[in-house]
């Protein structure tokens, strides 16, 4: 028996001691699947030692800040060093780009240009991209780029405005520039929050003396999550900055005032589940109040204050109710004396108020006599109608609609609304359906590669086919040889699908399309020397943005998310297909689109690419 038992004991350990060797030793698809990582790293390396390679080719220093930038964000979980090389870089064009647009500026004979200067400047697009990865070096180069101008501007800001109406009324671009400056430095302190508190709480001190903009809500709530008295005594600061500047004059500060109250009373703020909430303290909110209340009181015509009331009224009635009978009399006196024009501006402001209710909005579109006022008022009508969920009293809407051609297109709007509902509900059959029901062929398209992506992500054998019926309908809409740029963008959204459904079909969509944005980049080269207001150029290089949307010029920029979906599903196919680009500039930019669309998480994009062919590796 005593054997027997030994016996046992030995087997059981040697069970063990096996079962712990195999479960630390590698197995052969861990191998491999490092072999791959390691591989598919050093094709990433090569591709972005080749653009940073060609960089100092490119004419503008815009264009190799934003290489140089690019590249030190994707350079960065593979090789830190070398990422951090590449921002230096990139803070040195920024530097030179600084010099180039101002000496530009001041020889220029485009009036629009000697104010508005360059709209999106290397140094914003970049910096934001190191803040990533290091907020304290983002917030170190960003005062040590900011260009005089705008330094000087800052400091202006700080001191009392001359006249109490200096800024109430029209637009400012040194204040615009202000206030966005403020906001990436508060935005970049809330970043370096994670990494150093303390730190960050001394930066947005320092930011706070500047002015306070959005970014100091998000500022305080992540301060609240790691130590409550800190974010109270940052409030604190906050709040008494406010009420020790003089509102009358300041109109930023006003305005970020009457944000925190509303923020505060309004009972609709979305808050985040099972998160304590960071909220300023009733004896805070009092303070601020209060000060609010006598800056409406003093003796003034300020437009400004006048057309701040109503906005500031429902926090007030909840906040200082003892106050309102006198407040309201007040408000009606500046109403009596406001002009006409501005009164009509008032009433407008309407429009865009967040608690308009779509009838509201009906009603007020048939007093419109601007037809840019009408265009923009149902705009936001067909947001609000678009969003409603009761079907009934949308249609009721829609067909209250004066303008034929307005309701026409908010009809198709409220229609898309409802088949991305049903898709998200999983009722996919439902929207299959209602597609079939548009009218529009572009929204057509749009929707049934939408819903081809949300069939595929469920990755069963059933749902693929469907997928792949589904672009097929879809491709059958656009033509494969488009003539105009309405059917290229059709195509290029067809490619979008196919890119998660059938990437083969994709590439061989997209190959014949790679040779006609060529032929635009050429042609709006040459047509940029003689019409200045093309803007995408200059010296006839491709001037560079590192997100495109609808509204860019170059159809490079406008298909920057076929170019990702396109890296993710094949690199190396698309590295070869990236060589087909002619031009130095466009080349540059579309492989940094590629390689980024590779390294993005699955999540990033509408479905997961997993089966149908397009299968990668995700350890990024």
């Amino acid at each position: 028996m005593r054997s027997f038992k030994l016996l046992c004991t030995a087997l059981l350990i040697f069970a063990i001691g096996s079962s712990a060797i195999a479960q630390t030793q590698p197995t052969e698809a861990d191998a491999e699947k490092e072999k791959i990582k390691k591989e598919t790293d050093e094709k990433i390396l090569r591709m972005l030692d080749q653009v940073t390679g060609d960089a100092p080719g490119l004419r503008l220093a815009k264009n190799r800040a934003i290489v140089y930038g690019m590249a030190g964000d994707l350079y960065w979980k593979l090789d830190e060093k070398r990422a951090r090389e590449m921002f230096r870089n990139a803070f040195a064009e920024i530097l030179a780009d600084n010099s180039e647009t101002e000496k530009e500026r001041i020889e220029s004979s485009d009036q629009m240009y000697i104010v508005f200067g360059d709209f999106n400047p290397a140094r914003n697009q970049i910096l934001p991209l190191v803040a990533k990865h290091d907020a304290e070096l983002a917030l170190e180069m960003l005062v040590q780029s900011r260009p005089a101008k705008l330094a000087e501007a800052m400091l202006k800001a700080q001191q009392p405005a001359a006249k109490a109406d200096a800024a109430s009324i029209g637009f400012n671009m040194d204040s615009q520039r202000v206030r966005q400056e403020v906001a990436l430095e508060q935005r970049f302190a809330l970043l370096a929050a994670d990494e150093n508190p303390e730190k960050a709480i001394k930066l947005i001190k320092e930011s706070i003396a500047k002015g306070i903009s959005w970014n100091v809500m998000p500022l305080l709530q992540k301060l609240y999550k790691k130590d409550e008295k800190k974010a109270a005594s940052l409030a604190d600061d906050v709040i008494k900055k406010l009420v020790d500047s003089d509102l009358s004059k300041r109109q930023d500060d006003l305005q970020a005032a009457l944000n925190f109250l509303q923020m505060a009373t309004n009972p609709n703020t979305a808050t985040a589940p099972k998160e304590k909430q960071f909220k300023f303290s009733d004896a805070q909110l009092k303070y601020l109040a209060d000060k609010v209340a006598d800056t409406f009181l003093q003796p003034s015509n300020s437009m400004n204050i006048s057309m701040s009331f109503s906005r500031a009224m429902p926090a007030l009635e909840k906040l200082v109710p003892e106050r309102i009978a006198v407040l309201k009399q007040r408000q009606a006196a500046l109403m009596k004396n406001m002009p006409p024009e501005v009164k009509n501006m008032q009433e407008r402001q309407k429009l865009w108020d967040g608690n308009s209710t779509p009838e509201e909005l009906i009603a007020e579109i048939l007093k419109l006599t601007s037809e840019m006022d009408r265009t923009m008022a149902y705009q936001s009508l067909g947001s609000k109608i678009a969003g409603i969920d009761d079907d009934a009293r949308a249609k009721k809407l829609i067909d209250q609609i004066p303008d034929e051609k307005h309701r026409e297109r908010i009809l198709e709007q409220f229609e898309s609304s409802r088949i991305t509902r049903s898709a998200s509900a999983g009722k996919l059959d439902e929207a299959r359906k209602m597609i079939g029901n548009l009218t529009k062929k572009k929204t057509q398209i749009q929707r049934l590669v939408a819903l081809a992506m949300q069939f595929h992500r469920k990755n069963t054998e059933k749902d693929i086919e469907t997928a792949k019926s589904l672009m097929k309908d879809a491709k059958a809409l656009a033509t494969e040889f488009p003539e105009d740029e309405d059917e290229l963008y059709d195509l290029m959204e067809v490619v979008k699908g196919y890119a998660v459904v059938e990437p083969d079909l994709a590439f061989r969509l997209f190959e014949p399309i790679v040779d006609q944005i060529n032929e635009v980049v050429q042609a709006s080269s040459v047509l940029s020397k003689y019409n200045k207001r093309i803007t995408s150029f200059k010296k006839g290089e491709l001037v560079m943005t590192i997100a495109g949307n609808s509204q860019d010029e170059l159809l490079i920029f406008r298909c920057i998310t076929q170019l990702q979906m396109l890296g993710k599903a094949d690199l190396a196919r698309m590295n070869l297909l990236s060589d087909r680009f002619q031009r130095n500039d466009s080349r540059s930019i579309a492989r940094l689109f590629v390689i980024s669309g590779f390294l993005k998480d699955v999540k990033d994009f509408d479905a997961v690419t997993t089966g149908g062919g397009m299968t990668y590796i995700s350890y990024y």
